[in-house]
């Protein structure tokens, strides 16, 4: 392979060496501020999700406060305090273990609520009292779906055992084990998280380090030039001097044997000026080609390191705007789009419609055949609806059961059409469970910008609105605003 420093006549040009190492350099740069803006994103990704782990469990919380006795309604004013800031996971852990052992579990038990060994009034039936246990596991499942992540084979089986779990429950005894290994799949969620941010600052600070030692050493090579330029030009001097004395030797010589003797001495001279020009031109040849050779491997190694970080990055992009359990975008990404096509919108006018969909009775889906079927169903239904629509149009999951789709350039009427389309595909899908079919269809509002929509938020109000109106027209039905 030709040396891509080499000149005409095959030797290293310093200048086109020193010229090839600053590009490099400078695209490792660039490279360096592209993966920064990863790790902003990923810091972004992180709050997200534990934001909504945060209010899954603020929910929870609400549903349970209105049944608890004083001490345990403490505790959970307590740690909702802790939630409202930056929490300490662990503590929330020991929190929610704490009001466990004060209230769930003497509920579940039918303890009393003496401690004398005198009679006392029997504590209501926790099962009774509560709302169901399916609403609970919705719950649950809502933020294990936040929770499906790419940290190894570990947390994968970690995550499956836990879905297993509470696929398994079956009275709020099951609940409670299955909420404690929620609460440590959640711990683990944020230690991998935090253990992926140390592992790239630590990239960045490593790159940060390879970027000084190669300025480093181009300035080196720059020395190397400047020392090996005044050289020649004192060697051009002493050769000048030399040859304009012999020049001058000439004119008061008065034999040839005098000639021959001062020119023999001045070549004798200018050999030996010309030998050590050879040795010091080769000693700066050996320095520089030892100092190439070190920032060549320094630049190979990095190239190497950015490689594999913007391979993790890639993932991690994917994972930030991709549905883990269905492949389509997700929630985040379905925001960032909407904004996307509402400035367009404001600027070019270019409309757009906005379907809301919901798959109907859902929650009965997962409580006669279990969430392992639920999830089929769900990446069923998102394989045939992707069937249907356009390249160009943007389908996500929104959350649970419920789906938005974005069609650009698509006025109200046709918008219709292609909700129609999308619930007669569903209708006629046979889901199956061992043999036996899982009633399923889905329920479709409908909304279009108008001239005078001022946000994105008023447009889905209005979609989700007709959503909301063709369930309660009886399902399986398209509405529109």
């Amino acid at each position: 392979m030709p040396n891509r420093f080499a000149g005409c006549d095959g030797t290293v040009s310093a200048a086109q060496r020193m010229e090839a190492l600053r590009e490099q350099v400078e695209r490792i740069r660039s490279q360096k501020n592209e993966l920064m803006k990863d790790v902003v994103d990923l810091k972004q990704q992180k709050e997200y999700l534990t934001d909504i782990f945060r209010r899954s469990l603020l929910h929870l919380m609400s549903m349970v406060k209105p049944l608890a006795d004083s001490k345990t309604s403490q505790a959970l004013d307590a740690l909702k305090d802790r939630l409202a800031g930056d929490p300490d996971w662990d503590a929330v852990d020991r929190d929610i273990q704490q009001i466990k052992t004060w209230s769930l579990q003497e509920a579940c038990t039918g303890r009393t609520a003496g401690d004398d060994g005198g009679s006392a009034e029997p504590l209501p039936s926790f099962a009774a009292s509560l709302p169901p246990l399916p609403d609970f596991l919705n719950a649950h499942r809502l933020v294990m779906d936040s929770l499906r992540s790419d940290f190894g084979e570990d947390y994968r089986q970690k995550w499956e055992t836990v879905s297993a779990q509470l696929d398994a429950c079956r009275s709020f005894d099951d609940l409670l084990v299955g909420t404690r290994l929620l609460a440590d799949l959640a711990r683990q969620f944020n230690e991998s998280v935090t253990v992926e941010r140390s592992r790239v600052a630590r990239f960045f600070t490593e790159i940060g380090q390879d970027l000084v030692e190669m300025e480093t050493m181009l300035h080196t090579t720059v020395r190397h030039s400047r020392e090996a330029r005044e050289a020649n030009e004192v060697f051009t001097a002493a050769l000048d001097g030399q040859v304009q004395e012999m020049r001058d030797s000439v004119n008061l010589t008065r034999t040839l044997e005098e000639l021959k003797t001062v020119v023999e001495s001045k070549l004798a001279t200018i050999k030996r000026f010309l030998k050590e020009k050879r040795e010091q031109d080769e000693a700066r040849h050996r320095t520089a080609d030892r100092d190439t050779e070190a920032l060549h491997q320094a630049l190979k190694k990095m190239k190497h390191e950015i490689s594999h970080m913007q391979e993790k990055t890639r993932i991690l992009e994917q994972q930030a705007v991709q549905d883990p359990l269905t492949g389509i975008h997700n929630r985040r990404a379905f925001d960032a789009r909407l904004q996307e096509e509402f400035h367009r919108f404001q600027r070019y006018g270019q409309g757009f419609s906005l379907l809301m969909i919901d798959l109907d009775h859902f929650k009965r889906v997962n409580d006669l055949y279990g969430h392992a079927t639920g999830d089929q169903c769900l990446k069923e239904v998102t394989r045939r609806m992707g069937a249907v629509l356009r390249k160009s149009d943007f389908l996500a999951r929104y959350g649970g059961e419920e789906f938005a789709v974005i069609l650009p350039g698509i006025p109200m009427e046709g918008a219709r059409a292609v909700a129609e389309k999308l619930r007669r595909c569903v209708e006629k899908t046979r889901f199956l469970y061992q043999g036996q079919r899982i009633p399923l269809t889905i329920s479709v509002g409908v909304a279009e910008t108008k001239a005078d929509e001022q946000s994105p938020q008023r447009l889905f109000e209005r979609a989700d609105a007709a959503l909301y109106e063709a369930k309660k027209r009886g399902r399986n039905r398209v509405a529109a605003d």
